[in-house]
């Protein structure tokens, strides 16, 4: 898909450069580690297995450049679409901060707000909470994603601001709570996960 896609541009990377791109946007060192590791059914869970795929640009560019693809920028936009439309249902982010921005932040307030533990201090303060917790706009960090083997998590602090509930029957005890969330996923390749776990305190 991704060579049909660079054909009109009269530009083809050998296709056996084009693996190896995809390889290393999927964490790998080499395509033969990919089909290794795809091979092990000693794993539990591999590519086709996971819920989300985070993609390592940077490294594909990388091997892109060592290889001698020639058009870096559109080679790699070519292996993203191929790799988006090959995922079928598994979502695919470009990185890490895509995954934050276009997932993470909002599944980590979800964790936040939907924690017993949160709502019984919320429900101290006498406060009403309408609004999600205020979370980092940058990524948080983490461990690396794609050299983690097992599982990977993603954690964040962050405020939550309420205003008085005037129909409370508990004396006000302030409108600022601070909060923590973590999403906890088990790896499906190097650049697959699959959601194990969410907290909130």
């Amino acid at each position: 898909a991704a060579a049909k896609a660079l054909a009109p541009a009269g530009h083809i990377p050998k296709r056996s450069h084009l693996s190896e791109v995809m390889a290393a946007m999927l964490g790998y060192q080499t395509y033969a580690d990919l089909l290794m590791e795809e091979r092990d059914a000693s794993l539990p869970h591999h590519l086709g297995d996971a819920e989300l795929l985070v993609m390592n640009l940077p490294a594909g560019e990388l091997r892109a450049r060592e290889l001698g693809v020639g058009a870096v920028p559109s080679v790699i936009q070519a292996c993203i679409d191929a790799l988006k439309a090959a995922a079928g249902d598994i979502q695919v982010y470009r990185g890490l901060d895509d995954f934050y921005d276009s997932y993470g932040r909002d599944a980590l307030a979800e964790a936040v707000s939907s924690s017993d533990e949160v709502a019984s201090a919320m429900a101290e303060t006498n406060a009403y909470f309408g609004d999600d917790p205020e979370l980092p706009d940058e990524t948080p960090p983490t461990e690396n994603l794609w050299e983690a083997r097992a599982g990977w998590s993603i954690e964040a602090r962050g405020k939550m601001h309420g205003e008085h509930d005037a129909d409370g029957d508990r004396m006000f005890a302030g409108d600022t709570l601070n909060c923590y969330g973590k999403l906890s996923f088990v790896k499906a390749g190097r650049a697959g996960l699959i959601s194990a776990d969410s907290e909130g305190y």
